[in-house]
C-alpha cells in the first residue's frame, strides 16, 4: 500500500494556498488540485494493493492482473476496486472480509463515491466564479477515510487462506 504522509503534506499546504487566495478562481484551481491528487493517490493505491496480493500469492498472475489493471481508470467501491478484487479472490472472500470490517467498508464506499463526485465536477469543468468545489480540507477528510478503509482491507486481505 502506498503511503499517506507524503499526500497529506501536499494537501496541508495545497489547503494553505487555497485558505490565504484571495482571487476566488485561483482558489477554486487550488481546490480543484487536492479532488485531483486524492483521486490519483487512490488509483495508484489500489493498484498497488492488488499488484502486491498478486506478486506475494500467485505470482504467475502478475502480467494478466497488470494488464487488467491498466484498463481500470477510475476508484468505484463496486465498479472499480470491488470488480477487480473479486476477479482475483472471489465473491465469497470479499464478501467475508467485508463482513469482518463492515464499517470500514461502508465509509470507504461512502468516501470513494464522495471523492469521484468531487473530481469529476474538477475534471470535467470549466472554472468560473460561481462553480461550487470541495474544498482541500475536504479532500483531507476523505483521504483519511480511504487510506483507513484500504488499509483495513489490506490487512484482511493477506489474512486469507490462500
Amino acid at each position: 500500500m502506498l503511503s499517506i504522509t507524503e499526500i497529506q503534506e501536499r494537501l496541508k499546504e495545497i489547503d494553505s494556498s487555497y485558505q490565504k487566495e484571495t482571487d476566488t478562481v485561483k482558489a477554486l484551481l487550488w481546490a480543484k488540485l487536492a479532488a485531483l491528487e486524492v483521486g490519483g493517490w487512490t488509483e495508484e493505491c489500489i493498484d498497488k494493493i492488488i499488484t502486491d496480493f498478486v506478486v506475494a500469492k500467485n505470482p504467475p498472475s502478475r502480467d494478466k492482473i497488470l494488464e487488467r489493471l491498466n484498463k481500470i481508470y477510475g476508484f468505484q467501491y463496486n465498479k472499480d476496486f470491488r470488480m477487480i478484487v473479486v476477479e482475483i479472490i472471489g465473491s465469497i472472500l470479499f464478501d467475508s472480509i467485508e463482513s469482518k470490517i463492515d464499517l470500514q467498508c461502508q465509509q470507504l464506499e461512502s468516501a470513494l463515491a464522495a471523492l469521484k463526485d468531487s473530481r469529476d465536477v474538477s475534471a470535467h469543468t470549466y472554472t468560473k466564479p460561481d462553480t461550487s468545489i470541495d474544498a482541500p480540507s475536504k479532500m483531507l477528510e476523505l483521504l483519511n477515510k480511504i487510506s483507513n478503509g484500504l488499509t483495513a482491507f489490506n490487512a484482511e486481505l493477506y489474512k486469507l487462506p490462500i
